[in-house]
């Protein structure tokens, strides 16, 4: 018959709470930095090992020195894990290189959290470690009939194990908020953006000119122009060669670049007149159904729908099918797509966004975008280009959006536009078709709008028009 186990050892009970757990958990369960569920199974074997363990050892008495490794161990995991964190300001990119010797009895989790910046499901491991071996503990008590009712002291404790589990919510949320509120802080590698510079009847206005006289004036009751922030180049060239009779504060109430959700919004009010934006997605044409507006469109150019990275990532062309696969999360590193060895930080717009409907419906297709973190999905055009630019002073974010936008109107010198499937998104690949993602920019009206409206549209689709469109740096749509 084996004897109990002598405990007087506390020194070797608490190593092994420190190596045999973590190896257990480290090991089959590194595929939960990716589903959390595929870490179940190690948090079930180690429950099994520990049950197993008492069962062999016949362990009566000196249960509660294994609760208080277990304490131990869960002090030293996570307390470092905390420290660390707060020490970078949340910033998981920002951990230095030697935090995962700190943890390497984690072996594989180990690695490839440290490797790829995957530190946010670390401490589920750590807790799940805690409570797996706790509970295969508590098991074997139950199963000898070892259970005795907790006293006063014992519940206590268990309500404050219980807090300590909840530590990783706690750090989750401060993260977040963290990064939100210090966004602009991170970002070192800015470009400005001033559509001044393209406001209609100033003497240095960058807005296109035609070489002669327009076909069409309009002199008075002038529609009211709105659109996504890319198109405003072109509809203040349309406006400064249209309009007559305007002056540039007055072309300020005339001629407006507001988000696409807004600017579509603008139209259904009776706010704007003609808006120039990619197509509608399906929830914006629910929109207008819902408010009686019956929209017309008209395709007036062709756009390519760009990706792009920091200048200094080594990676210069990417598959649709490594686009799809980045942001269904199912490829994590660069070094996937030919690139070094870090986490991909794939950056989305907004549902609504011009952006990111084209994304959803050009280039994912029937495919579904994995849920970004809060910090990866940027409000607007500009920030998701200064972003991939030097988030967090880093080389590896990836973000889309369209070609003129990205190479002429937010022009940073800190990105690099991809090719896809190795064709370049120039103006000569979109009138050939060759590059794979084109998107048409459409002016969208009512279908009870005015004479003048629809007078401007057809100029617009016409040859004048279309010089007009081809002259901004837009490629005009094929006839």
């Amino acid at each position: 018959m084996k004897k109990e186990a002598n405990y007087s050892d506390s020194g070797r009970l608490l190593l092994q709470k420190l190596v045999v757990t973590p190896l257990i958990v480290g090991s089959v369960g590194v595929l939960g930095l990716i589903w959390w569920y595929a870490v179940i199974p190690a948090f079930l074997l180690n429950g099994w090992y520990w049950y197993r363990y008492n069962q062999r050892h016949r362990v009566t008495t000196d249960w509660l020195r294994q609760v208080f490794a277990q304490v131990i161990t869960l002090a030293y995991y996570l307390g470092i894990y905390i420290v660390v964190i707060l020490i970078n300001q949340y910033n998981y990119l920002g951990i230095p290189a030697a935090y995962p010797f700190s943890i390497f009895t984690y072996n594989l989790t180990t690695l490839f959290a440290g490797s790829l910046a995957v530190y946010d499901p670390l401490p589920w491991f750590f807790i799940g470690s805690f409570w797996s071996g706790v509970l295969g503990l508590w098991a074997y008590r139950l199963r000898s009939g070892q259970t005795n009712k907790p006293n006063g002291r014992q519940w206590c404790s268990l309500i404050i194990l219980i807090l300590v589990s909840l530590v990783p919510v706690w750090l989750h949320f401060q993260r977040n908020e963290r990064y939100l509120g210090l966004n602009d802080r991170f970002v070192t590698n800015t470009s400005e953006l001033n559509l001044k510079q393209y406001q209609p009847f100033t003497q240095r206005s960058r807005a296109a000119k035609l070489n002669r006289p327009a076909t069409l004036r309009i002199h008075n009751n002038y529609p009211k122009i709105n659109g996504a922030t890319a198109a405003y180049p072109v509809e203040a060239a349309i406006a400064q060669n249209v309009y007559a009779g305007v002056t540039a504060k007055q072309a300020n109430q005339l001629v407006r670049s507001d988000s696409t959700p807004k600017a579509f919004n603008s139209l259904l009010k009776n706010q704007a007149d003609v808006i120039f934006m990619a197509h509608p997605s399906k929830d914006q044409y629910r929109t207008a159904k819902r408010a009686n507006v019956k929209l017309q469109t008209q395709h007036v150019a062709d756009e390519a729908f760009v990706f792009f990275v920091n200048k200094h990532n080594p990676v210069n062309n990417l598959t649709t099918k490594q686009i799809q696969s980045i942001y269904q999360r199912k490829m994590l590193s660069w070094s996937q797509v030919g690139g070094q060895l870090a986490l991909i930080q794939a950056f989305q717009r907004p549902a609504g966004s011009g952006s990111q409907t084209i994304m959803e419906s050009l280039v994912m297709k029937d495919k579904t975008m994995a849920a970004p973190l809060r910090y990866q999905e940027v409000s607007t055009m500009g920030e998701i280009i200064d972003d991939v630019a030097g988030y967090n002073n880093s080389h590896n974010a990836i973000g889309y959006s369209f070609r003129f936008y990205t190479t002429q109107m937010k022009l940073n010198k800190n990105v690099k536009v991809l090719k896809v499937n190795g064709v370049a998104p120039t103006a000569q690949n979109i009138r050939n078709g060759r590059y794979p993602y084109i998107t048409p920019v459409y002016a969208i009206y009512r279908s009870d709008a005015s004479k003048h409206t629809h007078e401007l549209v057809n100029w617009v689709g016409g040859q004048q028009g279309q010089a007009l469109i081809n002259q901004t740096g837009y490629v005009g749509r094929k006839r």
